[in-house]
């Protein structure tokens, strides 16, 4: 199974020598400094999980794209970038005004020298995404440049439902894109350690964090209705540090409250279907999240 968010950030960061065509975003000048990076958080039954990245499109309101082409493909392994790090894609003035689409520009056709997996048993998959020559990775989400200043947001998806590799569909995976947008300036993290008594010998353990006050929580199930409440946002396995007890962390949370379930099942949860046997203890609820601030919610 595959756990795991995805975070491509747009917050200040170093230039980096980049094309840039079209006008688009409306408004004169040169425009608001916007950053872009991409990391990841820590996954199970991967070691590495290596995208390569051609350019980035920004979709105005009205107006030609903004397109980033980059000098050179960026072969990224978003493993490299966990919890809050993450690999600069691109820093650069971007014209003010309103955006309705992020167009992420890859190379995912299925051949392994370009984007690609190796799962935990050394088997390498190559990523193909579906339309991806036409449409790259689209985030179809509004967001607006100021004036001036400097533009800070993450694109957040979840890769246990981005990367898919049915039976048959050997030797490729597919990477779907699986994502929402946060303005990272109010967004805030939850990281927390869980103690090794609850990890006992045959346990895969797994921390699935869920939005507002559950107490049924949900496996990853995407024949789930829309709106479950139930249904987890995201889901991660906690982390050996030297010693036990295991660490895990969600970052680049909008400010709300949360809640946190423990399973020792997360290799039984199938996330294109309800899986009875996965079960949830402890169940943590009335986690408050604040922008720019760190809640830490301990499994005991």
């Amino acid at each position: 199974m595959i756990h795991s968010v995805v975070k491509l950030v747009a917050g200040a960061a170093a230039i980096v020598s980049l094309g840039l065509t079209g006008c688009g975003g409306g408004g004169g000048g040169a425009g608001t400094m916007m950053s872009l990076s991409v990391g990841d958080a820590p996954v199970d039954g991967a070691e590495k999980v290596v995208v390569e990245f051609t350019g980035v499109e920004l979709t105005p309101g009205s107006g030609a794209p903004v397109t980033i082409n980059f000098a050179a493909p960026r072969t990224i392994d978003l493993l490299n970038d966990s919890g809050t790090a993450s690999a600069l894609l691109f820093s650069q003035p971007i014209p003010p005004g309103s955006y309705g689409q992020i167009r992420l520009l890859v190379t995912a056709d299925g051949d392994p020298s370009h984007s690609y997996i190796v799962l935990s048993d050394g088997s390498m998959h190559g990523l193909t995404v579906p339309s991806g020559a036409q449409t790259g990775l689209k985030l179809v989400s509004g967001f607006t440049v100021p004036m001036s200043g400097v533009v800070d947001y993450t694109i957040d998806f979840d890769l246990r439902q981005a990367i898919v590799c049915p039976p048959g569909q050997s030797p490729a995976c597919l990477l779907k894109p699986v994502e929402r947008l946060v303005d990272n300036t109010t967004v805030g993290n939850i990281q927390g350690q869980v103690a090794n008594t609850l990890v006992p010998a045959g346990c895969t353990p797994g921390v699935y964090l869920y939005a507002g006050n559950v107490t049924k929580p949900e496996d990853m199930n995407s024949t789930a209705a829309a709106g479950d409440p139930n249904q987890p946002i995201a889901s991660k396995v906690p982390v050996a540090t030297s010693m036990p007890p295991f660490y895990y962390q969600f970052t680049f949370l909008a400010p709300g409250t949360y809640t946190v379930a423990f399973t020792c099942q997360a290799a039984q949860d199938n996330p294109t279907q309800a899986d009875a046997a996965v079960t949830f203890s402890p169940v943590m609820t009335a986690i408050t999240v604040t922008a720019n601030q760190t809640t830490t919610v301990d499994f005991p």
